[in-house]
């Protein structure tokens, strides 16, 4: 005999609002630990993160392969809210790679005589006229 039974509107309402529940703390714990600088925790974060992401959409599917209404206005505006702080939090993850390639950049410049360039001394006068050839 099966222990699964159907969910009601109110269960699937819960548990839709239990699973937005879950990917905000994980979003508020991502939040701490970029906020501490911990990337091993960072890192612990996100995979939450990721698994609550995960976790949701399967819980999602679940509820709309059986009929009914997924998702009341208030947790709707929540996951949308969550949807906006994810794709802020990549764009922050972004701006800071891009920041730190170009430090990195600075710091360590590539050398001039790579493995494909042009074998000799030659002065940057020439190698400039030789660009728009």
């Amino acid at each position: 005999m099966s222990d699964i039974r159907p969910m009601t509107t109110a269960s699937r309402t819960q548990g839709a609002a239990g699973q937005v529940a879950a990917i905000e703390a994980a979003m508020a714990e991502l939040d701490t630990a970029f906020a501490a600088s911990d990337m091993a925790r960072v890192d612990v974060a996100a995979q939450a993160l990721q698994r609550a992401l995960a976790d949701a959409l399967v819980a999602f599917r679940q509820v709309a392969r059986t009929g009914g209404q997924l998702l009341d206005p208030d947790t709707l505006r929540r996951l949308q809210l969550a949807q906006a702080r994810v794709q802020a939090q990549q764009a922050a993850v972004v701006r800071a790679q891009a920041s730190i390639e170009r430090t990195l950049g600075v710091l360590l410049p590539r050398e001039e005589g790579s493995t494909y360039g042009q074998l000799g001394p030659s002065s940057a006068s020439s190698r400039l006229a030789q660009a728009y050839r």
